[in-house]
């Protein structure tokens, strides 16, 4: 019945003389719990379930999406997204042509060995004041903050060219914050756990342990020193803090629809557009988005137009080598498709988003790239950006550093951030570890109306030059 609902769709926006179109059939169920010093302050559980229709008429989109999984509720939406299509073909200056790809067959699932809806919903409110109540390792700790997020997503994609795909998702994550006080000075700690899977990931992690370590570290930061301003620092970035730089100075920017131009207007351009080929960065920087690793927020085998995920290499070796592209912006770019179309939900229409991005590993051990440091600054764990329109000028804070001194961590840091420009960063960094780390990134905003979605990010340990900046 479901599938019959999806290819309904497709088969009346082709009678209706669509020269393509997609369906997205979709059910999700979202879990969320907040917990706040002691008292739960939210608990809610939603259920949807509805399409999603793309048609292309004379070179033009039109979407429409319905909650009414009747053949006539299917039916008004593909009429509404044709009437859309065939009225902006009039105003677009260029049609839309799709680049080719195979129309795949497949049904694939996430890994689960805990599913979110086998567990009592109250059962998990009372471990999560549990974890709470474990970031209060001390009076100094004055507040803590759960917030867990758990989505079970079915989708089934079908399109005219004949793709019938379907997905079963599970994806979990948990903020932990603390805030901690001593006499006027405030400081907080934050760390998400989660990624795609069950509620294992957190059976598994040992969250009140987690838990108390960011109480402890929150505790810590008061007697850490405020960070000075120094002139083009050595900077020793950790996998969570270049998480953060990577999203913002390689991920956005490689959007092809930005690339384009296309988000001028909203949300800025990028400054290498137009230079595919140029030396941008050292030896040490190479960067992947790639949806095919299992086990990250960013995992799916299949874009939400069917394109079969492939790694997409958008730096390597410091030479900018490709963006992330829809079946259009392929076309236009003269290069094949690599999956990088999603929509957050039935209700919006897919837009090119990053994955799972980041910096490669390179081959230096973290000891030795530590003992090579004479001088600098071990920067860790991200917290605010500050970006501009082309994402040349960056300002990325912390959440703590230390200082190194000749290959050993000494002063603990506190109230620091970090500028530089992208291409000035990237031809700085002179070593990159053996090993890389992927932390989720839920909540990756882009479109007009917002979505946001659920991503990875991460790298290796990097080290290069920036100026440093107290922020306190």
């Amino acid at each position: 019945m479901e599938e019959d609902l999806a290819l309904f769709a497709i088969e009346q926006a082709a009678k209706m003389g669509s020269e393509y179109a997609d369906a997205r059939l979709e059910t999700h169920y979202n879990e969320l719990i907040t917990v706040a010093n002691g008292k739960i302050e939210r608990g809610i559980i939603n259920r949807k379930r509805g399409i999603g229709v793309r048609t292309l008429v004379n070179g033009a989109w039109g979407f429409q999406s319905t909650t009414d999984l009747t053949k006539r509720g299917i039916k008004k939406a593909v009429e509404i997204a044709f009437k859309v299509a065939k009225a902006s073909s009039n105003h677009v200056p260029t049609p839309v042509e799709l680049a080719p790809t195979k129309a795949y067959k497949r049904a694939y699932k996430t890994k689960v060995k805990t599913d979110i809806e086998d567990l009592a919903f109250e059962d998990k409110m009372k471990e999560m004041v549990a974890w709470e109540k474990a970031l209060h390792v001390s009076k100094k700790v004055v507040r803590g903050l759960v917030d867990y997020t758990g989505l079970k997503i079915s989708k089934l994609f079908v399109n005219t060219e004949g793709a019938n795909i379907k997905f079963d998702n599970m994806l979990v994550w948990a903020e932990l914050k603390a805030d901690a006080k001593q006499r006027n000075l405030i400081q907080s700690y934050t760390k998400t756990v989660g990624h795609s899977g069950g509620y294992e990931i957190f059976t598994k992690t040992g969250m009140e342990e987690v838990a108390a370590e960011v109480g402890r570290k929150a505790e810590s930061l008061l007697n850490a020193k405020p960070a000075k301003n120094v002139k083009n620092a050595t900077v020793v970035l950790d996998p969570n803090y270049v998480a953060l730089l990577v999203h913002e100075i390689v991920g956005h920017p490689s959007e092809a629809d930005r690339v384009l131009g296309r988000e001028a207007a909203w949300a800025g351009t990028t400054w290498w557009a137009g230079r595919i080929g140029e030396t941008i960065g050292s030896e040490y920087v190479t960067v992947y988005d790639d949806p095919t690793i299992p086990g990250t927020l960013g995992f799916y085998k299949f874009d939400d137009e069917g394109v079969k995920a492939k790694r997409k290499v958008l730096i390597e070796k410091g030479v900018l080598k490709g963006h992330m592209h829809s079946r259009e912006t392929a076309a236009i770019f003269g290069v094949e498709p690599n999956a990088g179309m999603r929509a957050i939900t039935f209700e919006y229409i897919p837009l090119i988003r990053m994955s799972n991005t980041f910096f490669a590993e390179g081959d230096w051990k973290f000891e030795e790239l530590l003992q090579e440091t004479k001088r600098g600054y071990l920067v860790s764990c991200m917290r605010h950006p500050s970006i501009d329109d082309q994402r040349f000028n960056w300002t990325i804070s912390a959440q703590e550093a230390y200082e190194i001194k000749n290959g050993e961590i000494t002063t603990h840091l506190r109230d620091i951030a970090l500028t530089s420009t992208a291409p000035k960063f990237f031809k700085s960094v002179d070593a990159a570890t053996n090993k890389v780390t992927i932390e989720p990134l839920p909540g990756c905003g882009k479109g007009d109306p917002m979505q946001g979605l659920y991503v990875g990010n991460g790298g290796p340990y990097l080290r290069g030059k920036a100026n440093v900046l107290g922020v306190g």
